[in-house]
């Protein structure tokens, strides 16, 4: 009897360690880091496939660093049917699905337009503090999100600043003073290159 108080204890501990070990490598094995296919070449832009997409800071990071690598026009979508094409023509997009549109100046980090959220937009607040040919805007966020990255942007391209003058700067700054993102407009505005931290 004293052998088996003892043993169920330790029995119970061991099943518990397993169970968690267990876990932790389901988990692992479950976790898909973000992955970029080709999916058709069309008429109009180059569409690719994000089936893995989540809102979050890692996936953002990833969509800008794969869009470096592109010319052209290029649509990133998160669902295989989210764009219908009559053979090498595209015919029509799915309004209610996540996407990333990219216009390209050039290949590299140098972009005209690029729209990152489709969906439901959340205004963003920002408090604006303006030096020589830069803005920095503060918001109260901690980590990027497409909502973030698309007020942002919508910022940028509104505001007139960057006509004025051959290269101005807009930095985007989380609630706790981090850079978070940075657009350089180059030629009066005309193009910008783009800076994830």
């Amino acid at each position: 009897m004293g052998k088996l108080k003892l043993f169920i204890p330790f029995g119970l501990c061991f099943l518990f360690l397993l169970n968690c070990s267990n876990n932790s490598t389901n988990f692992s094995d479950n976790k898909q880091s973000p992955k970029i296919e080709f999916l058709k070449e069309s008429d109009y832009a180059d569409f690719y496939i994000f089936n893995n997409y989540k809102d979050n800071e890692e996936c953002i990071k990833y969509i800008f660093e794969f869009a470096k690598e592109k010319n052209d026009l290029l649509w990133i979508l998160t669902d295989k049917n989210g764009a219908e094409f009559d053979g090498k023509f595209f015919s029509s997009l799915d309004t209610s699905k996540q996407r990333f549109y990219f216009n390209k100046k050039e290949k590299g980090n140098s972009y005209k337009s690029i729209k990152v959220n489709f969906l439901k937009e959340i205004p963003l607040s920002f408090s604006v503090e303006e030096k020589e040919n830069q803005k920095q805007l503060k918001a109260a966020f901690s980590t990027l999100t497409v909502n973030t990255v698309q007020n942002f942007l919508d910022y940028a391209e509104k505001d007139q600043a960057k006509k004025q003058t051959e290269t101005y700067t807009y930095l985007l700054l989380n609630k706790n003073n981090q850079q978070k993102m940075k657009l350089n407009y180059h030629e009066y505005g005309d193009w910008f290159e783009v800076e994830i931290f």
